[in-house]
């Protein structure tokens, strides 16, 4: 029973190193991480796990024909090496295979119907034959069972309550049989297990805090009870260690007289249906930002706050994450040195005797 003790500490390191660590109740950590090359909202993105791709844009002037290409294991942001075939801003973008499909947007004074297809990484850029319903601006796409779907924006002022689907494969695109509440412009959107959730959106006359979730399979489009704190449109929406973050935007709070761009997050569970504003902030107000998951963090790139548009890379991430990995690997090493050494006296005890 000598060694009792010794086994007793051993134990209790283990179970120590095996429990889960802060970092969840911790909360989101935000912190600047780089620039983009220029200032830049409004731009469609997609992200491939190796890279994000951020197609177009404007600053506070100028549209561009821009891809920019963010690596995620060095974190270089460079020109991707081919451009749009026009500018175009407030379209959206989706990655299917190793093609990304940009729908809509606007060149300046024009809205688009047109759909382009992109092969990554390197190109070339091709306009399908296809063509939206009609030229539309702030709508938004998600991809689900191989198909692509897209909902909402406006066109010409017109918000748009249609639900479309694009097949990648035959490039033909068709309406569905279901549409949304309202028409709606700059919603959020995030595909989980139940379907693809809409949040808020530009409506008329103002906007919504509503959550939306349409299942493909049935072609259905529900309301879910439980609204946002709040109505946001132009918030970038990801889904993030199985909650759904709804990124800035711009909003309006209860006690708000306007409508005006926030810095707020607000965090979305698919299992409860309840929403939430985390305790987090951005470093200042922006919507029309693009957002992606990459390396267990959530990048939000540029944005816009009132006439100003941002050049920021900002990380989100779970804070003390790092440090709890690196805690739980301390006392996993130091536990199996514990038992190590019990080992090693014991053998040293037989031998003795």
């Amino acid at each position: 029973m000598r060694f009792a003790p010794l086994f007793a500490l051993a134990a209790v390191f283990l179970l120590l190193a095996a429990l889960p660590g802060p970092s969840v109740a911790a909360g989101l950590e935000v912190r600047l991480i780089g620039k983009l090359p220029a200032a830049n909202y409004r731009a469609a993105s997609v992200d491939t796990g190796k890279a994000v791709y951020l197609f177009g844009g404007r600053n506070e002037t100028n549209l561009t024909t821009a891809v920019v290409k963010y690596d995620v294991s060095s974190g270089k942001v460079s020109d991707a090496g081919f451009r749009l075939p026009q500018p175009r801003m407030s379209a959206c973008a989706v990655l299917v295979g190793d093609h990304a499909f940009v729908f809509g947007g606007a060149d300046g004074g024009l809205e688009l119907d047109t759909i382009l297809a992109i092969d990554l990484p390197d190109g070339p850029v091709r306009t399908l034959d296809a063509r939206l319903p009609s030229p539309r601006i702030g709508l938004v796409a998600a991809v689900s069972g191989g198909m692509v779907y897209l909902f909402g924006g406006h066109s010409n002022g017109t918000k748009i309550a249609n639900v479309t689907r694009f097949d990648p494969g035959s490039e033909n695109i068709s309406l569905t049989g279901a549409s949304l509440p309202s028409g709606r412009a700059g919603m959020g959107v995030a595909t989980g297990e139940r379907g693809i959730y809409l949040f808020g959106g530009k409506t008329d006359p103002g906007a919504s805090d509503e959550v939306l979730l349409y299942d493909p399979a049935k072609d259905n489009l529900t309301v879910l009870p439980e609204r946002m704190p709040y109505t946001v449109y132009h918030a970038p929406a990801v889904v993030f260690e199985g909650k759904v973050l709804i990124i800035g935007g711009n909003a309006q709070f209860p006690d708000w007289n306007v409508s005006k761009a926030t810095d707020t997050i607000i965090e979305f569970d698919p299992g409860t249906g309840k929403s939430k504003t985390l305790p987090a902030r951005l470093p200042s107000p922006r919507e029309r930002s693009s957002a992606a998951v990459v390396d267990g963090k959530v990048l939000v790139f540029g944005g816009q706050e009132g006439v100003s548009a941002l050049d920021e890379i900002v990380a989100c991430g779970q804070a003390g994450k790092d440090e709890t990995s690196g805690a739980g690997t301390w006392l996993i090493a130091l536990s199996m040195l514990m038992l190590a050494s019990v080992a090693a006296v014991a053998v040293a005890a037989r031998r003795r005797r």
